[in-house]
């Protein structure tokens, strides 16, 4: 009796054997996919760039192994370090792994740079509170490209950045979302000692803008926004106890009273009548 050799599985006409044996990849360049961002809250640039610097940098399994991770909540005490951010990640194994990433040093004289630079920007403390940066203080505060957020891990993959890196960026860009004050706080820095950059600066900025020669003699610098304060009707958001109690000084009785302020309130509907 002839012995039938195995038929090599096959879909129409592959025959996935011609593809020769699995290949364990490390990097996004590796898997000849194009390099996605996984859904993510994050919408600031703070927050993008630590986690475009992650997922930019691995495949993209492990990038959407790592989204899961997040999703799923396995990421636990996230916390900031001088000069970048660490957690622990719950993975397949029973204890969690250490992962975290670290920032390319910079000098005091470097930050202070940076940190007057958007000191001197219009409405600075309130574009800082909305996470608002110029790309050229993100440079610094954080690091110009994906390449100089250094990740580590404790786990046995040997990728520059694991999936468990990957759940801790997307955990640090929500962090940095939530609370921009983070990014400072990744330098020691605070938003206290920010907005007391931007008063410092006020008194130097006014005296360089009227000193003669100076690029924004003429032209000013960018203004802040105008408020927009809240639009009401005066009468119905004013206190009508207030009202009553300034006529009591000119009523003699309460129907006195009464048709003072009833008259004072059809005198402002018909002023205020498109």
């Amino acid at each position: 009796m002839s012995s039938q050799r195995p038929k090599r599985p096959s879909e129409d006409n592959v025959i996935y054997a011609n593809f020769g044996a699995r290949k364990r990849v490390a990097t996004a360049a590796e898997t000849g996919g194009p390099q996605t961002v996984p859904p993510t809250v994050s919408k600031s640039q703070a927050a993008m760039r630590v986690l475009n610097a992650a997922v930019r940098r691995t495949d993209i399994g492990r990038a959407k192994r790592g989204h899961q991770y997040a999703q799923q909540r396995h990421v636990t005490d996230l916390r900031v370090r001088p000069g970048g951010m660490e957690a622990s990640v719950v993975g397949s194994q029973n204890e969690p792994f250490y992962t975290g990433f670290t920032l390319p040093m910079r000098t005091p004289q470097e930050l202070r740079r940076a940190m007057s630079e958007m000191a001197r920007s219009a409405s600075a403390s309130k574009r800082a509170r909305a996470g608002e940066f110029p790309d050229s203080v993100l440079d610094v505060l954080l690091a110009a490209t994906p390449e100089e957020f250094k990740f580590f891990c404790d786990c046995p993959d040997s990728a520059d950045v694991c999936k468990h890196a990957v759940a801790l960026a997307e955990e640090a860009a929500k962090q940095i979302d939530a609370d921009p004050g983070t990014v400072f706080a990744i330098r020691s820095l605070s938003m206290a000692v920010f907005e007391d950059s931007v008063r410092d600066s006020a008194h130097t900025t006014a005296q360089e803008n009227a000193s003669a020669g100076s690029e924004y003699f003429w032209s000013g610098r960018e203004l802040p926004a105008l408020p927009t304060p809240k639009i009401a009707p005066m009468i119905d958001d004013s206190d009508s106890d207030l009202l009553r109690h300034a006529m009591e000084t000119v009523s003699f009785t309460n129907i006195d009273l009464l048709h003072a302020v009833s008259d004072i309130e059809d005198l402002y509907d018909m002023l205020v009548e498109e």
